[in-house]
């Protein structure tokens, strides 16, 4: 009885090892594939700071909205106010060269918010740190629109697995909206 006792225990300590190293060996994977992963995204891209920089000093003007687009390749989408007017740029965000460069038309509604845009008392940076104190995350996504006459910016901010939809309106900072994305 103590015999087969013993090999029993023996057993379960043997499956007990399997179990522990094939866990291990798991983690070890899914965690280097997600490093690899970031690493893949993040390698040799533009930061965003530096492609509005950039942008800013090659087209001697100021940028007033800007989105990133996570297609192949991954781009950034600026609006450029500068002497002439305002300009629609699209940025490799990984070599830094501009895909494309067309003068937005002056329709109304373009204008009215491009006016806005020259009043507005919250900055692209201000807005972005309202919205973090309100969602603690990364900003994926930023754009400056009007809405009900309001001109506001408009933010996704993912969070883990989550991601919040902010709006911060440009004249006072108030965050106006904050809702988790379905």
């Amino acid at each position: 009885m103590k015999k087969q006792w013993s090999t029993i225990k023996e057993g379960i300590i043997q499956r007990k090892k399997v179990i522990m190293t094939v866990s291990i060996a798991s983690v070890l994977l899914f965690g280097g594939a997600a490093g690899t992963a970031v690493y893949a995204v993040n390698k040799g891209n533009l930061s965003e700071d530096e492609a509005i920089k950039m942008i800013s000093e090659k087209l001697g003007g100021e940028v007033t909205q800007f989105e990133k687009d996570w297609d192949q390749p991954m781009t950034y989408e600026m609006t450029v106010k500068t002497k002439e007017g305002y300009q629609d740029v699209d940025v490799d965000a990984e070599k830094g060269e501009i895909l494309s460069q067309e003068m937005e038309d002056g329709d109304d509604e373009d204008m009215s918010i491009q006016q806005a845009v020259e009043n507005a008392k919250v900055s692209r940076d201000q807005a972005e740190k309202i919205a973090l104190k309100a969602v603690d995350g990364q900003v994926t996504d930023m754009e400056l629109d009007s809405e009900n006459g309001t001109l506001v910016y408009e933010l996704e901010i993912k969070q883990e697995l989550k991601e919040y939809d902010v709006v911060v309106d440009a004249t006072t900072g108030k965050v106006l909206k904050n809702q988790l994305d379905d």
